[in-house]
């Protein structure tokens, strides 16, 4: 199994979006074969980092902390650059429809084009200038996809290696969904009290099988704290609820309603909603589930490796 567009690329697509407060900065913070890495783009990308943690550049107030962020920021920032010019070196580049269509997609979040053309401004862009780095993201997410994670494979080994290292993630006994109406009847109820309950249900089952929503008779007539929610109860598997209910709930196709029947609580009156079989081995879709999470682990890992490679094969300048 190859990979087809699984993999984090929050290290190497971090957009440089967000107010920094050393927006305005000089100097030069790296040179990666011989191109500039600006002050200002770091300021700008710790202040992203911050914002995206839901804090501001003005919280880190420990030199320490900062320093430390710093120094992560740069080292994502090289790594865009050098997975740039990989791109360019073996002619990956997005094409343009494709640059137009990421553009339109994003700007498309805003409510006119007035408050995205202030976004762009506040982050130091102009359209241009976005387009731009949204080509070098497109490309570079292109030639990690080419030359990078087009060759990673997953083998029917791996995949019932961790199923087993982690079956009880996967596996699971049978399970409904259930509506129910509830008439409360006391453990010490008389002969009346329930010739009285057991008519008003009796009511209630008429109008079911007359056609009224069940969802709706719930809401109005259910004595269950459930009836809220249209007497939903949510999945559950046996031994959750008392056996009486579980009884008749597991019984019940989806779809079809019981009869008035008895339990600890009362009267009830059940509709199934749903059933999901039990799960006792590595069925197809829990397969690709794991495939998929191996993959992408297989691909950070990838993404990372050829990071190092770039840069120990590369010139680069640190200014601190």
């Amino acid at each position: 199994m190859k990979l087809k567009n699984i993999v984090n690329y929050s290290l190497i697509t971090m957009m440089t979006f967000g107010q920094s407060a050393f927006a305005g900065s000089a100097g030069v913070a790296a040179t990666v074969q011989g191109k500039d890495i600006s002050e200002a783009k770091v300021q700008t990308s710790i202040d992203y980092y911050m914002r995206s943690q839901g804090g501001e550049i003005s919280d880190l107030r420990d030199p320490n902390r900062y320093k430390e962020i710093r120094v992560n920021v740069l080292d994502v920032l090289v790594g865009q650059q050098l997975l740039w010019g990989a791109a360019q070196k073996d002619n990956v580049i997005a094409q343009d429809d494709e640059v137009k269509t990421a553009f339109d997609e994003y700007q498309a979040q805003f409510s006119n084009s007035e408050q995205f053309t202030l976004k762009l401004t506040e982050s130091g862009f102009n359209e241009e200038s976005f387009q731009e780095n949204l080509k070098q993201q497109i490309s570079v997410k292109k030639w990690l996809e080419e030359k990078v994670i087009s060759t990673i494979t997953v083998t029917e080994t791996e995949i019932h290696e961790f199923y087993q290292q982690n079956e009880s993630r996967f596996k699971h006994p049978e399970q409904v969904r259930t509506r129910h109406i509830l008439t409360k009847v006391s453990p010490e109820v008389t002969e009346v009290e329930m010739q009285r309950a057991m008519a008003r249900m009796t009511a209630i089952k008429q109008e079911l099988d007359s056609g009224a929503d069940f969802e709706t008779l719930a809401k109005q007539k259910s004595e269950d704290s459930s009836a809220i929610k249209g007497g939903d109860l949510g999945y559950f598997e046996r031994g959750a609820l008392v056996k009486s209910y579980e009884d008749v709930a597991f019984s019940l196709a989806p779809g079809e309603t019981s009869d008035i029947f008895q339990s600890s609580f009362g009267l009830h009156i059940v509709k199934m909603i749903d059933k999901k079989p039990a799960v006792n081995q590595l069925e197809p879709d829990v397969k690709d589930r794991i495939a998929a999470y191996i993959l992408k682990d297989k691909a950070d890992l990838a993404v990372d490796e050829k990071i190092i490679s770039l840069k120990q094969a590369a010139t680069i300048e640190i200014n601190m």
